[in-house]
């Protein structure tokens, strides 16, 4: 499911339903890139328990450009981690509503379900130039090295 969502400069994600909780622990605040993202998620059959999302991801538009081009070299930090109250996920700008009513995406913002549901994420961002232009949560679903989540990247384009 690819979407382009606009990103001002700091963005949050995390629970979608505690997107006005600034005093917990429900969500990661990330100073970005701001512009246009491409964002999807990665998901895996996992038998019993169904299709769940293994990863949600957005990347500045640019980079990913710059990326199928080969000419960027970046990196991959883990910024932080956040709760699941509500078995869902978001990244958004900071201070706007990421859902509606019936917990799906707005223009500016990718909803996701959150892997198993409920549960504490680590977050990712892909750092160029000393700016992050990427977003990455791991819900712990999909067994990965960084070679791989870096090819899988590069076949979104």
């Amino acid at each position: 499911m690819d979407k382009v969502i606009k990103l001002g400069s700091r963005i949050k994600v995390g629970d979608a339903a505690f997107y006005d909780d600034d005093n917990s622990n429900m969500s990661v605040v990330v100073k970005v890139k701001a512009g246009y993202y491409v964002a999807w998620t990665e998901e895996g059959d996992f038998g019993i328990f169904g299709k769940r999302t293994g990863k949600l991801m957005a990347f500045h538009n640019k980079f990913l450009k710059r990326l199928d081009e080969g000419t960027t070299d970046f990196t991959w930090e883990h910024i932080g981690n956040f709760g699941v109250d509500t078995a869902t996920a978001a990244i958004y700008t900071k201070g706007s509503c990421p859902i509606t009513e019936d917990f799906t995406d707005t223009e500016d913002a990718i909803v996701c379900s959150s892997g198993m549901g409920d549960g504490y994420y680590p977050v990712f961002a892909c750092i160029e130039k000393n700016q992050v232009v990427g977003i990455m949560v791991d819900f712990n679903l999909i067994d990965e090295d960084e070679e791989n989540v870096e090819n899988n990247l590069a076949e979104q384009n």
